[in-house]
This record gives C-alpha cells, structure tokens and sequence, in this order.
C-alpha cells in the first residue's frame, strides 16, 4: 500500500528521536520523489571555524531521504545495504533541502538517489543509497493483519 500524503510520511519521519533532532520536515511528495527539508542549527555545526553542518548530518539526511521516497512507494520504510555520499560545498547557513526519487526498482532491490541544496540552489551533497525490500516490519505487519512468515 503506497504512502500519497506528506502527512503519513512524516509520521514515519517522526517516529525517530534523531529525525526529530535535527528537524526532518517533509516538504513534498509527488511522482517525481520526496523533499525533506532540514533547518541550519548551531548544535549541528561540526567546524565553528567554518560555522558548517557536520557531513554525518547530511550523509544521514540522504539516507533518510532515498529510504522515504522508497517507503512512500511501498507503505513502509526498508533497510539500507549500501550508501555513497558526495560532499561537494559546506553547508553554512539557511535551509537545507533534500530531493529524493527512485532510480531502479528491483524484486528485492531497490536504488534511490538524493541531491541537498541549500537556500540559493547550490548543491551541498548528493548520495545514492541501496535498500532491500525483504517485506514490510513484523510490527506493521501483524497491524494490518498480514501473514508473517
């Protein structure tokens, strides 16, 4: 069952204390993907020389992002198997936003990929992450009464 409000996603979004630490919002969700958006804090700047946002932060936001635009798509959030992360300017103030949208949809794989920009549009991070589909948690499973192998 697809996920077609940004409502439910950011549901899904909610339920981690560390989406909720750093400010996840859910921004959009159409055909083409899923945008986060993510606002510039200070307790997220990893260099106060550079007043930047600590490059785990937005590697984790790419991760987010690729996996949600997958949940959206199947109805549940899937475990990530690989992920690469470009860092390509810091990111020192402003909003952050992070487009996601499916690149290959395997039987079990799955292939997303997720591109940050900044306030102006300038690309901060890009990343490509794989996920497997090995069915929906146990937990929503047993919810919406299907069978659990």
């Amino acid at each position: 069952m697809a996920i077609d409000t940004i409502e439910q996603i950011q549901a899904i979004a909610d339920r981690s204390p560390f989406n909720r630490w750093i400010g996840v919002k859910v921004a959009g969700l159409d055909a083409d993907g899923l945008t986060l958006e993510v606002p510039w804090r200070l307790d997220l700047v990893s260099s106060p020389e550079r007043n930047s946002i600590h490059g785990g932060v937005l590697a984790s936001l790419i991760d987010t992002a690729s996996d949600y635009v997958i949940a959206a798509r199947l109805g549940y959030p899937v475990p990530t198997i690989d992920l690469r992360v470009d860092y390509h300017r810091a990111a020192t103030s402003g909003l952050l936003r992070a487009h996601a949208k499916i690149v290959h949809a395997g039987k079990q794989l799955i292939t997303a990929e997720t591109r940050i920009t900044d306030d102006e549009g300038r690309l901060i991070a890009s990343g490509r992450g794989l996920y497997i589909d090995s069915g929906p948690p146990r937990a929503a499973a047993a919810a919406s009464g299907t069978a659990i192998k």
